[in-house]
């Protein structure tokens, strides 16, 4: 291909893998739980957030952003589908990435505790405004030029439909950071 027409077609490629963001974020909205195989379904947690971490990083090294992963070697087993999780650990770090600038850091943890799977995202970025605060995982909330304001309402919707529970902090430290807390059933818990 000639040199005039390569950077007209990678404009054009990276709008469309943008609108194709875009459909499938509305669509994981969109799309209700399919409760039988679902609740059955026993996943682990830390190789699917391996796996998130895995494909989100070069995004984060093109941004300039330090993606760090605490999880343990061992199999986390909890009660939700492989679908669900992605959507989960794909959103709230995405999310996080997004708020952080240049040589910022997103740190994501994965424990076992006596509730159950406890994931951490915590990042160094400006934290939530005040004025957002009451309005960040209501569908189409957003403060980004080009979000969907979707992401943390397919996070809050699925944590929610597993039976799970999500909370947040900011500022985290120094008047700066987000700190998002997913804690999902064990899998024994939802037999």
């Amino acid at each position: 291909m000639p040199e005039s027409m390569r950077g007209e077609t990678k404009m054009v490629l990276d709008e469309i893998s943008r609108l194709s963001g875009k459909l499938n974020q509305l669509l994981q909205f969109s799309r209700p739980a399919v409760r039988g195989s679902e609740i059955a379904s026993t996943q682990d947690a830390a190789s699917v957030l391996r796996e998130v971490i895995g494909v989100l990083r070069p995004e984060a090294e093109r941004r300039g952003v330090a993606l760090r992963l605490d999880a343990p070697a061992q199999l986390i087993s909890v009660a939700v589908s492989t679908e669900s999780l992605n959507d989960i650990f794909s959103n709230i770090v995405v999310n996080a990435l997004e708020a952080v600038a240049s040589r910022g850091s997103v740190t994501s943890s994965l424990l076992m505790n006596g509730d159950g799977c406890v994931m951490s995202v915590e990042d160094d970025g400006p934290g939530i405004p005040a004025s957002s605060r009451e309005k960040i995982l209501q569908p189409f909330f957003t403060t980004k030029s080009q979000g969907t304001g979707l992401g943390l309402a397919i996070v809050a919707r699925r944590v929610a439909e597993c039976g799970g529970t999500l909370s947040w902090e900011s500022p985290v430290a120094n008047g700066r950071g987000t700190r998002f807390v997913i804690t999902l059933p064990r899998s024994e818990e939802r037999r």
